[in-house]
Formats: C-alpha cells, structure tokens, sequence
C-alpha cells in the first residue's frame, strides 16, 4: 500500500461526505482560499510496527489530516464554528477501506481516523484558529493511522 493510495482514500472520503459544503482544496493541488472554503494537508508521519508472529507483519502508517477551515474574518471564531463541529463529527473514529468507504470490520481497514494509542484514543481537535485576512482561518486536526504489510 502506497502514500499515494492513502492520499486517495482520504480525498474521497473527504470529499463524499462533505457533499460541496464549500469548494475544497486538495492536499499539494493549487487551490485559492475564498471565504467559506477548506484546504486539505496530509502529513504522515512515523510507520510503528503494528504486529508480530505473523507471515507478512502489520506496519502502522501514523499521520494527521490538517482541514483548513476559511471563513470571514469580519466574524471572528463565530465564523468557522459550524464547519468545524461538522467535520470533526466526520472524521470521528471513521474506518475506512481502500476506496474512502467507511466500514465496520476490521479485516478490510485501510485507514483509521481516531486511531488508538496506548495512551489512548487520538481524536480529531482544532488546533489553531486565528485571522489571516480577510480571512478566519481554524485548523481541525485528525489523526489517522493507515495499515499495510
């Protein structure tokens, strides 16, 4: 499983369920932020050994889902508030397989919003929000976890 497929599947998903809300950028494409519009970014970071004992070991891809979030600067935090509860409710504890389906075994899971950690569960959270005008913009979080052998 590739970087590439990962960055496919949380495209779809992303842009299925948003159902044009608002025009969405994504990751790496060129895209001018207009108000009432998000920006996508995939990070993926460190890959943890996510088995051991079988034939082909599970490798777990972490990363996070940056949403940028622009709205109009003229109404502050009041702006973004709706979108962001919207997509934190999306991302949340989301299963996906390889074609940006939700499902709910866990034999075909691809990628995993809300992954978890021995420390706990990684949910999606806003993590800056700030003016930029003539813009609001709030960054929503998500981490995710993808999986392969």
């Amino acid at each position: 499983m590739s970087y590439n497929l990962e960055r496919k599947t949380i495209e779809k998903f992303f842009s299925t369920q948003w159902a044009a809300a608002t025009p969405v950028g994504l990751d790496g494409q060129e895209f001018t932020p207009s108000i009432d519009s998000v920006r996508l970014t995939i990070g993926s970071g460190m890959v943890l050994q996510g088995s051991i004992g079988r034939t082909a070991n599970r490798k777990d891809h972490m990363g996070n889902l940056t949403v940028q979030v622009f709205t109009d600067g003229k109404k502050g935090s009041a702006g973004p508030r709706g979108y962001v509860e919207t997509i934190i409710n999306m991302l949340m504890e989301k299963t996906l397989d390889n074609n940006g389906a939700v499902i709910t075994t866990t034999a075909d899971a691809f990628l995993r919003f809300s992954p978890p950690t021995r420390t706990g569960i990684l949910h999606p959270y806003v993590s800056a929000s700030f003016k930029d005008a003539p813009f609001h913009v709030t960054n929503v979080i998500a981490p995710f976890i993808r999986y392969s052998t």
